[in-house]
């Protein structure tokens, strides 16, 4: 009989723990990529260093380290039921950072692993600063005669819109 209560009284302290278990799904890029370019309302949550971040970057990620990551409220990810497609480096980061992002109550967590096997688009701080800062897009043109043929009225010269297309992301 001791046995038997003692077995219920373990019972009655894990199985709560067990049942109420967060979790987070994990997905393979390629899903991640579908829903970034079909769906809206989601943020792509990169959690590797700063630095990291900096040098690429999916476009559009938001930075929140893993490391700074615990039990305290997020205030740059207020909405607990927004999806979150959540990558680092490598997968083990995003991994941890989702664990404990589903235990802070986020309900739509998707890990999709690292950017070193990401095949899509990616972009440094520097270059996504310099696309901002462009007015003209010049980014979005072939060539700097494409951008002048459009924009030249706005430059004194070719030179001029040649060497602002190319500070500006121009391929």
């Amino acid at each position: 009989m001791r046995k038997v209560i003692i077995a219920l009284l373990l019972m009655a302290l894990f199985l709560p723990a067990a049942i109420c278990e967060a979790a987070y799904t994990q997905i393979s890029q390629e899903e991640a990529a579908k829903i970034m370019a079909e769906e809206t309302g989601f943020i792509v949550l990169d959690v590797r260093t700063q630095e990291e971040y900096d040098e690429a970057h999916i476009p559009g990620a938001v930075n929140i380290a893993n490391e700074t990551i615990g039990t305290d409220e997020i205030p740059e990810l207020p909405d607990k039921d927004q999806v979150f497609l959540v990558y680092c480096r490598s997968g083990r980061r995003s991994k941890e950072a989702s664990e404990k992002l589903a235990a802070l109550g986020y309900t739509h967590v998707l890990e999709f692993g690292g950017i070193i096997t990401w095949t899509g688009e990616t972009i440094s701080t520097a270059d996504e600063e310099l696309i901002e800062d462009d007015p003209f897009e010049a980014h979005e043109y072939g060539s700097p005669e494409d951008f002048y043929e459009d924009y030249g009225d706005n430059f004194d010269d070719f030179e001029e819109a040649e060497e602002y297309y190319y500070e500006h992301g121009g391929l």
